[in-house]
């Protein structure tokens, strides 16, 4: 009788190569710290309960933590409305981009906010506010003020 080999090489390649790498997490957040502090609380052993005063500690760590996290996404959104402010003070105003390795000179048309950056349009093309290496501010009277 002929047995043949199931753990054929090329038949495991195509189970495995269907299933998805998961990445592992490099940091812990607050939902992290909530499950760790629901597995404690559900393997404890009931003959000695966790002390009171330690889940007291636990929990206002865990909402420390949490105002922390909040606090910086509020700071986040604050540093993108100020850069955006600051990109719209530039409207109407001829700045000199770094474009590259030449710079590039024009009249800043419009300003967008998109999810990752601020966009300044000069004649028609997006760059960066990070790209603006010189502003110039046409006066009222036709001179010219280096800001």
């Amino acid at each position: 009788m002929e047995v043949n080999q199931t753990n054929n090489s090329n038949n495991s390649d195509l189970y495995l190569s269907n299933k998805k790498q998961r990445e592992p997490v490099k940091t812990l957040d607050k939902d992290a710290f909530l499950q760790i502090m629901i597995a404690q609380l559900r393997y404890q052993d009931p003959s000695s309960p966790m002390d009171s005063s330690k889940f007291i500690e636990q929990m206002a760590a865990f909402t420390t933590l949490e105002q922390i996290t909040n606090l910086n996404s509020h700071m986040e959104k604050l540093y993108s409305l100020q850069q955006f402010s600051q990109a719209s003070s530039l409207m109407g105003c001829e700045v000199t981009l770094m474009n590259g390795e030449e710079p590039l000179t024009g009249t800043v048309e419009r300003v967008t906010m998109g999810e990752k950056d601020i966009k300044l349009w000069v004649s028609g093309m997006p760059y960066t506010l990070e790209q603006v290496i010189a502003v110039e501010r046409r006066a009222t009277d036709g001179s010219e003020e280096l800001l």
